[in-house]
């Protein structure tokens, strides 16, 4: 039996749309040994991760559960910020019939396998399972008023009191939070009383009224621990010491004989001091006195809990605990934690119950390094905690719980999908219209639905570990083909006072392989912005290439295919016009495949134009997906690349002519001119030749650039090509429009 998966609407950050969490199928840890192979992976692919930036709902999901678990009374914060307004509205309206109650609605998806000898018990007044195999239960969960009546007339003095007031509509709602919060003078409610209640209903609506939650779920929680204070270690080690001499009932007897032995020691050995305080108490009072009996009183809790040191080592010294790094605490509590957890962990449980354990943004305090470690090899930690817990047991314990852990760590990220080799199981969490949304991501989603075994979904995998995890967690996302561009529009961002205050990621993704990575970010929902390069095809003449003798004839220069020395021309041919040109740039030609699929859908015709062609260019939009290019000419040429575009943009910008005559001082002095006498013009006719030039030192001139910009501040920084600023401004519009979605901004 395991949680399918947990629907939240209406409670904090949470709406009614968007917002189902998956769970993974738990795997049965204790089945294996460990010790025969350390590398086997059992957390890693049955994890349930939930990703996604700060306050985005992460935290929420298991608060969620908590609150039904413990049947607690919500506050009034706990409902969701648009929903509480749109009931205020409601509730101010001239006329409205029935008034409409707040409520909390949660439903849960159970997962029972009979084949497993799944116990029902718990579940018996939602379904009726027989058979064989595995069925789903619903179960759907409302927190309600549970005085309505008195409920609607406290609404009926609240709107009447901030009309005959002509309340500004904040001074109202907050009226409205302290009337759900029972601390409102218009809600008269015994203290006994409390305003909500937790109900549940089965398929067909229901009411079951003998369930109770807490039952069904057996819910564990790792907090994240942000204050680690001194004895920390010692106490969860305490905590797994006494349980285990609780569990250990040969070891507990003969401690508990010890004790009765330090008890008989110490009672002979004070019993003289007994006597003498006793003879003191004499002097005062002979005929009624006051007589001292002093005792051992060694128990065994107060043994276990303050009477054990712990000692930790570190290749074999042993120091103490305070001089260990907050990382390397956090990780031994951690793990401390999940000992404490298998060892109280309830044999064949999870036939009549569902075991989660929640562990929250376990990479507080730890480096990268750790991060990784920590997914990777937690695995191991739970197995042997487990064949412990096991040795001296004849009846074996099978650890069967889900693990859901939520982080927004691109590490831990990065750790999983490898250790899995699948993006399965992860619920991506990201907020669009003030509301968290969940996406659900998968290798089907990941992969443009192209099959788990495509090759675009194996590149994915394999190169994500570089730097592609930190995607989950940006406000934005540009993907770039080339050296150049990573390296310098991180320089142009950080002086931006737009985009320097959001988080954009930079993602050199390598030309044809790109549209790749165009499934996955189109499911975040973050502004994407694709920055390629038109990339004209030209033929081998119009870049200084002498033909081959297999090349076919060319109209350009004369060559005649199988002919060799035909040509009458081989030069740097500089680009103003692109009629009937075509380009090799995968990208582009994706998009404006997908562009003219849009338009014949909209019932508009088109030419019978090549997807290739460069005729006809338009940046292209799908979605939060933008991509730009050399699409307009830039002083009368088209530019192929960013560098030539950027020497076409700058030619007579000093920082860029000091770049240029480092990088190539031949070519340059060539062209424009020794030092004091040049002639700057030339530059935009010899653009491409320059281009090429670079083409095998693109990250030095990339570097140098960018090195003279941060050195040189008195000079004028060289301009981002237009097309490069169309996307900025794009994404700037964009990122402006989504913050004001969020802050609930008109």
């Amino acid at each position: 039996m395991y949680l399918e998966s947990l629907t939240i609407e209406n409670y904090r950050k949470f709406r009614n749309k968007n917002n189902v969490i998956n769970f993974v199928e738990p795997s049965n840890i204790g089945t294996i040994d460990a010790s025969e192979d350390d590398s086997m992976s059992v957390i890693g692919p049955s994890t349930t991760l939930i990703i996604g930036k700060n306050n985005a709902g992460k935290t929420t999901i298991a608060n969620a559960l908590r609150l039904l678990c413990e049947n607690s009374q919500p506050k009034s914060t706990d409902f969701n910020v648009d929903y509480i307004s749109e009931l205020h509205d409601k509730y101010l309206s001239e006329s409205i019939e029935p008034i409409p109650l707040p409520e909390l609605k949660f439903q849960l998806v159970a997962k029972v396998d009979m084949d497993k000898s799944d116990l029902m018990t718990n579940l018996l007044e939602f379904a009726s399972v027989n058979g064989s195999g595995l069925s789903s239960v619903k179960i759907t969960i409302k927190v309600e008023v549970s005085e309505a009546t008195a409920f609607e007339e406290a609404i009926g003095n609240f709107v009447k009191y901030v009309k005959d007031e002509n309340l500004p509509r904040n001074e109202s709602i907050t009226l409205l939070y302290d009337l759900l919060e029972q601390s409102s003078d218009f809600l008269e409610l015994n203290e006994e009383i409390k305003l909500f209640k937790i109900k549940y209903y089965d398929s067909r609506g229901f009411e079951a009224k003998r369930f109770s939650l807490k039952e069904l779920i057996n819910l564990r929680e790792i907090k994240a621990n942000r204050h680690l204070k001194d004895g920390i270690l010692t106490d969860v080690f305490n905590k797994i010491v006494g349980f285990q001499f609780e569990s250990d009932e040969v070891g507990k007897s003969n401690l508990e004989k010890e004790i009765k032995n330090i008890n008989e020691t110490l009672t002979t050995s004070i019993e003289s001091k007994s006597n003498n305080v006793s003879s003191v108490l004499r002097k005062i009072e002979h005929k009624s006195h006051v007589d001292l009996d002093l005792k051992g009183n060694v128990t065994y809790d107060s043994l276990v809990r303050n009477l054990i040191k712990y000692n930790f080592s570190d290749n074999g010294d042993y120091i103490p605990e305070s001089q260990f790094g907050l990382g390397y605490i956090n990780l031994l509590n951690i793990i401390g934690e999940i000992i404490h957890y298998v060892d109280s962990y309830k044999k064949d449980s999870y036939n009549s119950t569902i075991n989660l354990l929640f562990i929250e943004e376990p990479e507080a305090f730890m480096h990268p390094q750790m991060q990784e470690f920590f997914i990777n090899r937690i695995d191991n930690a739970v197995q042997h905690a487990l064949d412990i817990a096991n040795k001296n047991s004849d009846d074996k314990k099978v650890l069967n719980c889900q693990i859901a852990i939520t982080t927004h760590s691109s590490h831990i990220v990065n750790s999983k999908i490898h250790s899995s080799n699948s993006f399965d199981n992860i619920n991506y969490l990201t907020v669009l219209d003030k509301a968290a949304n969940v996406i659900n991501l998968n290798d089907s989603v990941v992969s443009g639905h192209h099959g788990k075994e495509s090759d675009e979904l194996k590149f994915i995998k394999k190169h994500i570990k570089y730097k592609v995890s930190e995607l989950f967690f940006s406000d934005a996302i540009i993907f770039v083909e080339g050296a150049t561009e990573e390296a310098l529009l991180q320089y142009y961002i950080d002086n931006d006072d737009v985009l320097k205050n959001s988080y954009v990621s930079i993602f050199n993704i390598n030309g044809a392989h790109g549209k790749v990575y165009l499934p996955l970010a189109k499911s975040l929902k973050v502004p994407c912005l694709i920055i390629t390069d038109l990339d004209i095809k030209r033929k081998a003449c119009q870049k200084n290439i002498k033909h081959s003798k297999d090349d076919d004839n060319c109209d350009y220069c004369g060559h005649k295919k199988g002919e060799s020395d035909t040509q009458s021309v081989k030069e740097y041919t500089q680009i103003s016009s692109l009629d009937k040109l075509i380009t090799t740039n995968s990208t582009i030609i994706s998009f404006k495949k997908l562009q003219k699929e849009e338009d014949l859908e909209d019932g508009e015709t088109t030419e019978n134009e090549s997807s290739d062609s460069l005729e006809n260019l338009i940046y292209y939009t799908d979605e939060n997906l933008h991509v730009v290019f050399q699409k307009d000419k830039i002083n009368n040429f088209y530019a192929t690349s960013l560098e030539e575009a950027f020497i076409l943009t700058n030619y007579n910008n000093e920082i860029l002519n000091e770049t240029l005559r480092t990088c190539k001082p031949a070519i340059y002095n060539t062209i424009v001119g020794s030092q004091g006498s040049e002639s700057l013009d030339n530059l935009i006719s010899k653009s491409y030749e320059i281009q090429r030039k670079l083409s095998k030192s693109k990250s030095d001139f990339s570097s140098e650039l960018l090195y003279r910009c941060i050195i040189s501040e008195e000079k004028p920084t060289p301009v981002l090509p237009q097309y490069i600023q169309d996307g900025f401004n794009w994404m700037k519009e964009t990122l402006t429009s989504s913050t004001s979605m969020k802050n609930g901004d008109e």
